[in-house]
């Protein structure tokens, strides 16, 4: 069979017997990527209407709460750290600048870098969303022994290291 020029090439021949056989067992239930997506849109969404009254949704809780646990980050870092695309952070952290919940600031070390943190408004903002934070959790682990809730706190975050490489 001859690979079409604009198709990337795949790994797996397509008259492979071992493809033929994955793709008829593929169960969608038993598919990571998917078990974690529809896991995420559900949090997302539920989680994104316990912070809607106070004029929040899931991306700005994540960058302030992430603010709030390492002081103050460049915004390369806050993307890393929150999985948030860099240009998504940068507009976000503009808009709440100009709500007076972040300040930006040169760093010392290299003028060109820009550090963001929490202004006394920001921080007392997160502190009134992290009790929801918190209810929100014991919601998603109900049923969780402790040992289950850090098994896959562990996994979560050893399946976040293995994306980023």
């Amino acid at each position: 069979m001859k690979q079409d020029p604009d198709m990337p090439a795949t790994s797996i021949a397509p008259t492979d017997s071992t493809r033929i056989d994955s793709i008829s067992d593929f169960n969608l239930n038993d598919y990571v990527p998917f078990l974690i997506n529809r896991g995420a849109t559900r949090v997302a969404a539920d989680f994104g209407s316990g912070l809607k009254p106070h004029g929040v949704n899931i991306t700005v809780w994540r960058l302030l709460a992430s603010l709030n646990q390492h002081s103050s980050q460049r915004i390369g870092e806050l993307s890393d750290f929150t999985g948030i695309e860099m240009w998504t952070v940068s507009r976000v952290v503009s808009r709440l600048e100009q709500d007076g919940m972040v300040e930006r600031h040169r760093g010392d070390e290299d003028a060109r870098g820009v550090i963001v943190s929490l202004t006394p408004a920001g921080r007392t903002l997160v502190e009134a969303l992290i009790p929801e934070a918190q209810r929100y959790e014991s919601v998603i682990l109900e049923g969780f022994s402790s040992e289950e809730a850090r098994c896959l706190r562990t996994l979560l975050d050893r399946l976040f290291e293995n994306m980023r490489r």
